[in-house]
């Protein structure tokens, strides 16, 4: 009857102090199987293979970067030459026109000797006939 003394509360059964049994329990302690070591030298090496393919790819996308930058140089300095070459060209066709580099040996007291000096492709006919012209057109120049 001494259960009851509480009334109809339910209540933890006290044990006596006396009794000094106490209850030890075994905990057993699981260890989680690990990854085999040739599972994880698989691993390393493919994640090893990984990065050294992103580093390949780095590499060479910076150097078709480089690549493409050295193009674009070349090609503005194709383009810059090839304007040099134009305006070189027209000076070339402007100094090298006949009248004037006649002008010129008049001008430094030179005297057209027709005997000593015929245009290439031209005849010695053909180069009398052309001193009778010039010399024709002297004599209209000095009335």
């Amino acid at each position: 009857m001494s259960y009851y003394y509480r009334g109809n509360l339910a209540v933890e059964l006290e044990n006596s102090p006396g009794s000094g049994t106490k209850k030890k329990t075994k905990r057993t302690v699981r260890i989680k199987p690990s990854i085999p070591t040739k599972e994880k030298l698989m691993y390393l090496f493919f994640i090893t293979l990984v990065v050294v393919g992103v580093v390949l790819v780095g590499v060479r996308y910076s150097q078709i970067s480089q690549y493409n930058y050295e193009i674009q140089r070349m090609k503005k300095e194709i383009r810059i030459n090839k304007d040099k070459n134009t305006s070189l060209e027209l000076l070339i066709e402007q100094l090298s026109n006949r009248d004037r580099i006649i002008m010129e040996a008049e001008r430094m007291g030179m005297v057209y000797n027709p005997e000593a000096a015929h245009m290439v492709g031209q005849s010695k006919k053909a180069a009398k006939k052309d001193e009778k012209g010039k010399q024709a057109s002297k004599q209209k120049k000095q009335p």
